[in-house]
């Protein structure tokens, strides 16, 4: 069996790093946010969604280290945000237990700034509703090398948006949802451009306690069109015989969050990811931590 290396891969992006209370930010004033997430490979699968024969692994750490400041000025109703996020990653691979293919050990990832208008404390079929949206632009800013086969960076730019909302169905329970649409650049000084994509983060949630919920979570991934190289959408299919090269991935598991003294919010999941294309498919624990830094 013949596999090609599909390339450009579509640059890191939101999954399930946050689920609960997602659409909420609380009063104006900064706010921190962490997310630690951990991604150890199962399987590899190709163009048809087929699991292949191959032992690569390529495993990785994120620190993800986020500070949000939400200004008293009114735009169109809600809060005028502004946010930056600053990727530690440190990434390792293997294939038949030998060292996989070339990975760059520096650890500085694509600096992400965002602008965002919030909307708290409303309401939608009478239940309390709160929702944020953002625009998103990922600097080229990270550690990158074209010796390695695997970096920190995506070596491009890309540009998203999304909208994120949390909505209060009764004293118990309450769900949240991100959606984010993302168009990416080709690589520097290439023809290479991954192809535009989708995703999503969901959660429902239910309070064993006042400060305790359980919740159940879910990321879904969905590239919207093929790679293209030089403006060339068919130039996979014509020189590597892939004819598909979007990407796809489900992931979903269990989660709970403990909302401590201060306004501190404790949020530890797991994602089991299934229903992969192109892409590599594995487990995904995620710890997100948020800090209110004004009183």
């Amino acid at each position: 069996m013949t596999c090609f290396g599909q390339d450009p891969h579509l640059p890191p992006t939101n999954l399930g790093t946050a689920n609960v209370n997602d659409g909420m930010a609380g009063k104006p004033g900064f706010i921190y946010q962490g997310f630690t997430q951990f991604f150890q490979t199962r399987n590899v699968y190709d163009q048809n969604s087929n699991k292949v024969n191959s032992d690569l692994k390529v495993n990785s750490i994120l620190q993800l280290n986020q500070v949000i400041y939400q200004t008293p000025v009114r735009v169109f109703g809600g809060n005028l945000v502004f946010t930056v996020l600053f990727p530690v990653v440190q990434i390792t691979s293997s294939e038949n237990g030998r060292m996989g293919p070339a990975t760059n050990s520096s650890i500085l990832g694509d600096v992400i700034q965002g602008t965002a208008i919030q909307w708290s404390d409303r309401k939608l079929f009478g239940k309390p509703f709160s929702h944020r949206a953002e625009f998103d632009v990922s600097l080229p800013t990270g550690n990158y090398s074209a010796r390695y086969d695997i970096n920190p960076s995506a070596h491009s730019w890309s540009y998203g948006v999304y909208h994120a909302l949390t909505l209060v169905l009764n004293g118990r329970v309450s769900m949240s949802t991100r959606n984010q649409l993302n168009y990416n650049t080709h690589f520097i000084g290439s023809g290479d451009k991954a192809g535009a994509f989708y995703n999503g983060n969901y959660s429902i949630d239910y309070s064993i306690l006042p400060t305790l919920k359980i919740e159940a979570v879910a990321y879904y991934l969905k590239q919207l069109n093929q790679d293209s190289y030089n403006g060339d959408h068919h130039y996979y299919q014509n020189q590597f015989g892939i004819s598909d090269t979007k990407e796809k991935v489900l992931g979903a598991g269990p989660g709970m969050a403990y909302f401590a003294p201060g306004g501190v919010l404790i949020e530890g999941k797991v994602f089991f990811e299934t229903a992969a294309r192109n892409r590599l498919s594995g487990t995904r624990p995620t710890i997100r931590l948020l800090i209110p830094l004004s009183k």
